[in-house]
């Protein structure tokens, strides 16, 4: 099983949009990741990530409207 910290939105047993950080770190691409039991600090990933993928967990409804973000780092 695959845990991550609970992102800013997101409910137990529900499907989302979440931004996936290039392999590169110069921009993120939503992805839609089906969620499952969670904790306080973190949600169980069920499908749409895999183990080593980055993602923004914070409050990214800004850019609800956009597929893909750059990042300044």
């Amino acid at each position: 099983m695959l845990y991550v910290g609970r992102p800013a939105f997101g409910q137990e047993k529900s499907t989302v949009g979440m931004f996936k950080i290039d392999p590169d770190g110069k921009a993120a691409s939503r992805i839609s990741v089906e969620l499952g039991r969670s904790s306080v600090t973190t949600i169980e990933i069920i499908r749409g990530l895999k183990e080593g993928d980055q993602i923004i967990l914070s409050d990214m409804s800004r850019w609800d409207n956009v597929d893909r973000i750059r990042l300044d780092r």
